[in-house]
């Protein structure tokens, strides 16, 4: 009896020390998390010096793989999470060890989040780090580019039915390696796999075209998006793969790269992507010339523009669209992206302070 009662006190001492090094090791990376979103200049030489060779060896291992390793990650998260539930209902572990497992799988992913990429958040904005004036987002300023915008987007047509997704990617690799500098990324040395989605019906129903793997520095491109917005979406993902977190910022560096391209399906991407953002705000800030700029399109850019909306539509599910927007919404605003999901549609104030810089210089 007394060996046992000793066994007891030993294994409850030895439980309490484990709680302790967890709430310890929670306690410090709190604390790194907090200094770096509160660190701007130190969020930026994070990812300008450790970030690179991160992403080198993530991009690295993971392109051995021709599947998507982040999808497989999530999938294996689910099974562990569920049969610790599983073990707990039928007894095998106590409540005080889920619980003591479940954070500890919390650090660990948290941690791995943010030192593998998500640190990208806390860096500086985007015309702090450009040098780029900030121009004023007002109804002359947005009528002026969006008049320039239609007439380069009219320029840029091309039929786009069919492409090589290969020869997309490279293209788009060689228009990053030659707006690296100006755009202040690291050159992107190598070859990225672009991953196909696991669960792409799924995040077909949820409206999703693309999405960047942190864990494993892993690009997915939706094989269900129409081939004119293939190589604009493969574009935005991979200016997330260079460390721009917020959407707003990874779509202009994709228009960038996109309209400064050699190939004419790649730049009729880029503008037609971006055309919609630049409507919607003409309809709400000057609804007297949304008519006018409307009619001043191609008819045939306008007639892909309804025809990628209807192909999207024929799929969408409502409950997890709307389950995904609020997820995601709630994910950006944690990351210090206060606008949440809109984020998407504030490259248009970026795009006119940057147009004159980067599209006609």
């Amino acid at each position: 009896m007394i060996e046992t009662d000793r066994e007891h006190t030993l294994m409850k001492k030895s439980n309490k020390q484990k709680w302790m090094r967890l709430l310890v090791a929670a306690g410090a990376l709190l604390a790194v998390i907090f200094i770096f979103s509160r660190s701007s200049m130190l969020s930026e030489a994070y990812m300008r010096t450790a970030y690179p060779v991160i992403a080198t060896l993530f991009s690295f291992i993971s392109g051995i793989f021709p599947f998507s390793l982040y999808d497989v990650f999530i999938v294996a998260a689910l099974i562990w999470f569920t049969g610790m539930i599983l073990r707990v209902i039928l007894r095998k572990i106590t409540l005080s060890a889920f619980f003591y497992s479940l954070l500890r799988f919390t650090l660990i992913v948290v941690a791995w989040f943010y030192l593998s990429w998500g640190i990208a958040y806390f860096r500086d904005d985007f015309y702090t780090r450009n040098e780029v004036e900030e121009v004023p987002f007002d109804k002359e300023n947005l009528h002026n580019v969006t008049l320039r915008f239609i007439a380069n987007a009219n320029r840029s047509y091309v039929i786009t039915d069919e492409m090589d997704k290969e020869d997309v990617r490279d293209v788009i690799e060689q228009s990053y390696h030659q707006h690296h500098q100006e755009l202040r990324l690291p050159d992107p040395n190598g070859k990225r796999r672009v991953k196909a989605m696991i669960f792409e019906s799924i995040y077909s129903k949820m409206g999703v075209s693309g999405y960047f793997g942190p864990f494993f520095n892993e690009i997915h491109v939706n094989n269900y998006s129409l081939p004119f917005t293939y190589p604009f979406t493969l574009a935005h993902e991979m200016a997330h793969q260079y460390g721009i977190a917020p959407e707003s910022e990874a779509s202009l560096y994709a228009f960038i790269v996109c309209a400064g391209s050699s190939d004419p399906m790649v730049r009729y991407s880029g503008y037609t992507s971006v055309l919609g953002y630049l409507l919607r705000d003409v309809r709400r800030l000057l609804p007297n010339a949304y008519d006018s700029l409307l009619q001043s399109i191609r008819p045939e850019i306008i007639a892909d523009l309804q025809r990628n909306s209807a192909h999207w539509m024929a799929v969408r599910n409502q409950s997890l669209s709307d389950m995904q927007y609020k997820a995601y919404d709630s994910y950006l605003k944690t990351n210090q992206v206060s606008s949440g999901h809109d984020n998407y549609s504030e490259v248009t104030g970026i795009l006119i302070s940057s147009y004159d810089v980067f599209i006609e210089k």
